[in-house]
């Protein structure tokens, strides 16, 4: 009997470690990479090209938005490179964001949603505030194409982009209320709005 409990106590004893050590291991965490897009095609396949590992420190990204703001500077494996903003289409940061660039080199297109129509976010100065210095405050823009130009997300670019899309300029009038509400994010469709509006009339 003292035997059969010892046994059972040990047994007890060895599961607990095991199920300690089982609690112990961590789930391995997900390694971002930075890196360039050359071209839209690259950014619908994740494609980076100079890809550098946020964890290390053997490669470094410069987006130089003021000064040689036409350019984009890295440094992998010692070597340097220059690239031409106008020659590529973005990149990715190490928070896992994507940005398109586009004329206007001094601030960044940030992809918010890449569907029928691109939604892209940008800090850009608050024309209303009036306190001291400047409030930067969230701007939104779309484009029809990955390719296409970059325009604000309004009620008037919206229906002379897709002019015609008579169902989707009428989808507009009836549901949106103000340019404000173009912006707004559905959580039932996981989609952007006028995203979901616009895949109703096609």
């Amino acid at each position: 009997m003292k035997s059969n409990m010892k046994n059972i106590s040990i047994l007890f004893i060895a599961l607990l470690i095991i199920s300690r050590l089982g609690f112990a291991q961590t789930t391995p965490r997900t390694i971002l990479y930075s890196g360039i897009y050359k071209t839209a095609q690259d950014f619908k396949d994740g494609k980076l090209s100079f890809p550098m590992n946020c964890d290390s420190a053997s490669g470094r990204m410069k987006l130089h938005h003021f000064v040689s703001g036409k350019y984009v500077s890295i440094t992998k494996n010692k070597i340097n490179y220059k690239l031409s903003k106008d020659s590529i289409f973005g990149y990715r940061n190490c928070k896992g964001q994507d940005y398109r660039f586009f004329e206007n080199h001094s601030y960044e297109y940030q992809i918010a949603e890449a569907k029928s129509i691109v939604i892209y976010l940008a800090l850009l100065a608050d024309p209303t505030y009036t306190g001291k210095g400047i409030k930067l405050a969230p701007t939104y823009f779309f484009s029809k194409t990955l390719n296409s130009d970059i325009m604000p997300l309004t009620m008037s670019n919206l229906k002379l982009a897709f002019a015609g899309n008579t169902k989707f300029c009428n989808m507009l009038d009836g549901e949106i209320k103000s340019d404000k509400d173009l912006s707004v994010y559905d959580e039932t469709y996981k989609m952007y709005r006028i995203n979901y509006l616009l895949s109703q009339s096609i």
